[in-house]
């Protein structure tokens, strides 16, 4: 097998700062294509029958994602997560997202043929700290000497690709799909097609996801916009921790009135007083200004 190292040496990755933060990679295949039904060496994928499952001659495919944090270092070592999707087809393999409509499977249904496989394959997700260096993605494209994937497996390809140039939406919602195509790292003629997006995982906010608010049952809920902690009846304070009602102290002097508000108070003052709990007023005014301060 090929040594990762060597592909490494094929990129002068860029480095892009961001602040840690919490996003979801969705990996969505559509289409993988291996023309020639070679490795990249140019050797064919089984040279005996017992390990050819499709029992055709084509190569049994199977896909290794590795999401590593850049700049990339030991290639065995996927930093951010990884998927194996073992065996999905032939040389031909066009991928139908398994939560896909009934109507919309049926629509790609004719298009199959003996060289074309069909795999039911679901959206691939990677929850991860967002590293300040960026992410990178290499995939590695196998042939697989058993169905049960039991066995040593042979190099088909490989692809190497960062996702610098992803952009971070706030949501799974707002999210939308990037079309990537990857192709061989050596000049072979195989390649895959995908979708790809990058997002703020559940519970993180913000344009770089860096706010985190995960909603508390008693003490508050999240704007679903910024993040922000909104208390709930009966407490205040930047993280909702108080649960003393904001009058229950009286804390307006001066026989002031406390008033609720934005889960605070609001003091108001007799007439003649002022301040936030009313503490001074014209008449200690008036006293100061006919004493003579001494020491």
């Amino acid at each position: 097998m090929v040594q990762w190292l060597m592909i490494i040496l094929v990129y002068d990755f860029a480095i892009l700062q961001l602040s840690l933060s919490e996003v979801t990679l969705s990996l969505r295949l559509l289409h993988y294509k291996n023309p020639s039904g070679l490795t990249y060496e140019n050797h064919p994928c089984d040279t005996k029958l017992e390990h050819d499952i499709n029992r055709d001659g084509r190569c049994d495919t199977a896909i290794l994602f590795c999401l590593v944090r850049l700049p990339f270092q030991n290639p065995h070592n996927c930093t951010l997560g990884d998927h194996f999707t073992g065996f999905v087809g032939g040389n031909d393999i066009q991928f139908i997202d398994i939560d896909k409509k009934q109507e919309d499977r049926s629509a790609i249904q004719p298009r199959s043929s003996s060289f074309v496989s069909l795999w039911y394959q679901p959206i691939i997700h990677f929850r991860f700290k967002y590293p300040k260096t960026g992410i990178g993605l290499i995939v590695e494209v196998l042939d697989i000497d058993d169905v049960n994937n039991r066995t040593i497996h042979d190099s088909i390809d490989f692809y190497g690709r960062t996702l610098l140039d992803l952009k971070i939406y706030k949501s799974a919602e707002t999210a939308e799909m990037q079309r990537i195509s990857l192709r061989s790292l050596f000049g072979a003629y195989t390649n895959l097609t995908a979708d790809i997006s990058l997002y703020c995982s559940p519970n993180y906010y913000g344009n770089n996801c860096e706010i985190v608010c995960i909603p508390n049952e008693q003490r508050y809920d999240c704007d679903l916009v910024t993040g922000q902690k909104i208390c709930k009846h009966g407490y205040f304070g930047a993280d909702c921790l108080s649960d003393v009602p904001a009058c229950e102290e009286e804390p307006c002097l001066n026989n002031g009135t406390c008033v609720v508000y934005l889960r605070s108070y609001l003091c108001r003052c007799s007439k003649g007083y002022s301040g936030r709990t009313c503490p001074t007023g014209k008449i200690a005014e008036q006293i100061c200004n006919r004493i003579n301060c001494v020491h």
